[in-house]
């Protein structure tokens, strides 16, 4: 068996020699264009409500706390981890962000709690008495949804996390009957990707519907993510896409699911995070902006196969008849390469090893952060932490519609839409456990949450649902699926 911390090393010493000769000048797309000012949608304030966000010390968690002290500036946050100084320090960088309740060591608006949430009197007591329980404290793979469970018996009137893994995901659907009968709002999976990414889905295949024969059901549904580097969210966003190279890609084939076991990693092709106008049916009115700064920032990019749950659950609750996929891609290209290389070189019971696939986060961790901090230099905002996603669906009469959004900083994006799920879900509760697409399935809230995520700080591109000539999959989709499947066959 290959021993990873033996093999690897000379391995990515020369993919890392690869990166450095391949990085062009740009790093790999324009940032030319300036971002577009937006009129701020603010909601009404909740007052007097106590959140409290699980993982709240890392980089995802301090942006959901800076963002509902934004929205919600009466309310009390707590941060809860498992460092006193990283405590501190993410009291004070969300403080900073959100100056005006006086100075840091007097200002209560947020606060650190020491805790364990995998410990269960300590979770419990973090959990008591708060009015909204944030879970960003990943990664969820192999974990039990027992935040929820503390939740429930503490008689919380939200829930919202940003889970990913399938398994995690049923296991707290399985709650609904529990959180419905304590007045439990919980909103499951609700971050950038997934979380805004199904709710793009369903905006999509309500026009499909709306535009197609009266018979016309859903055919497919495309997913794909652009991330440059790692969009700030912390190095534990290494370790997670790593495990997740060895988990099977669930999708949808011919209308029913399918575990692509060989799958997950393959390199897809190329993706335009853009609509040109040659892909048009008819040109976009003007409810959406920032198409043109979606092509100067992000172009078309590579993307390979990664086991997002939206491929398997939006398609369930649209009743898809045909494909899905999720692929994400990062820049520069040559990353998506050497993961391609690594991916085809290491077995998957490798990738699925937490020990494995933490050395590699590791190891590989000062040449991404080299990488992050060469985009930011290069970013006219100076963020370089460029995020996008474009979803397709497609309706079994051949109409086709994509929609497309952008933001300046994928782990701002994550946690702006986290926080607004949470506030949405305070303010308009549906008692029960839900993913955002069963939640806003209904076009009146599914208008209402587009636009509280579509206005926040940051955000570049939303051209809303636009009808296209067609919407094809990744451009080597087809060679990835054949080359998955006689991997299968092998195996």
């Amino acid at each position: 068996m290959l021993d990873p911390l033996r093999h690897l090393p000379p391995l990515l010493s020369f993919a890392i020699a690869a990166f450095f000769l391949a990085l062009p000048p740009s790093l790999g797309f324009s940032l030319d264009a300036p971002a577009p000012s937006r009129t701020q949608q603010q909601p009404s304030p909740v007052k007097g409500d106590t959140f409290v966000v699980l993982g709240g010390t890392g980089r995802i968690g301090t942006a959901v706390a800076s963002h509902l002290l934004l929205r919600a500036p009466e309310s009390r946050i707590v941060l809860v981890g498992r460092d006193d100084d990283r405590g501190a320090r993410a009291v004070e960088e969300v403080l900073a962000e959100n100056p005006g309740g006086g100075a840091v060591g007097d200002d209560d608006r947020v606060s650190f709690q020491r805790a364990d949430w995998r410990k269960d009197d300590e979770l419990r007591s973090a959990v008591a008495g708060c009015t909204c329980l944030i879970h960003t404290a990943g990664p969820f793979l192999e974990e039990q949804p027992t935040p929820l469970r503390a939740a429930i018996d503490a008689g919380c009137r939200a829930y919202v996390d940003v889970s990913d893994p399938l398994d995690f995901l049923e296991l707290s659907l399985d709650m609904d009957d529990d959180a419905a009968g304590s007045g439990l709002t919980a909103v499951l999976a609700a971050g950038a990707f997934p979380g805004m990414s199904n709710v793009m889905a369903m905006e999509a295949a309500s026009l499909c519907r709306r535009i197609g024969a009266e018979d016309a059901g859903i055919r497919d549904t495309r997913f794909n993510y652009f991330t440059a580097g790692l969009g700030g969210s912390g190095d534990v966003n290494l370790y997670i896409t790593n495990l997740g190279f060895g988990e099977p890609m669930v999708q949808y084939e011919k209308g029913k699911r399918r575990f692509f076991r060989a799958l997950s990693g393959l390199l897809l092709g190329k993706v335009s995070f853009y609509l040109s106008e040659k892909e048009w049916s008819h040109k976009p009115d003007d409810g959406g902006f920032g198409n043109d700064e979606a092509r100067a920032r992000v172009g078309e990019q590579t993307v390979f196969a990664w086991p997002f749950p939206e491929a398997a659950t939006v398609p369930a609750e649209l009743g898809a008849r045909g494909e899905s996929s999720a692929a994400m891609g990062t820049a520069p290209d040559v990353w998506n390469d050497m993961l391609g290389i690594l991916v085809a070189l290491v077995p998957r019971n490798l990738w699925r090893s937490k020990r494995f696939s933490q050395f590699l986060a590791d190891f590989s961790r000062p040449l991404v952060k080299a990488t992050d901090f060469l985009l930011k230099v290069a970013s006219p905002d100076d963020v370089g932490e460029t995020h996008a996603m474009r979803v397709d669906v497609t309706s079994t009469d051949g109409h086709a519609v994509s929609v497309l959004q952008g933001h300046e900083s994928f782990r701002r994006c994550v946690g702006q839409s986290c926080a607004e799920f949470a506030l949405d879900s305070l303010q308009h509760p549906v008692p029960g456990v839900q993913l955002t697409e069963q939640r806003y399935r209904d076009d009146g809230a599914r208008e209402r949450i587009i636009g509280r995520l579509t206005s926040t700080p940051g955000t570049f591109a939303y051209t809303g649902p636009v009808t296209v000539d067609s919407a094809p999959p990744p451009s080597d989709m087809e060679k990835a699926l054949i080359k998955a499947n006689e991997a299968e066959i092998r195996q």
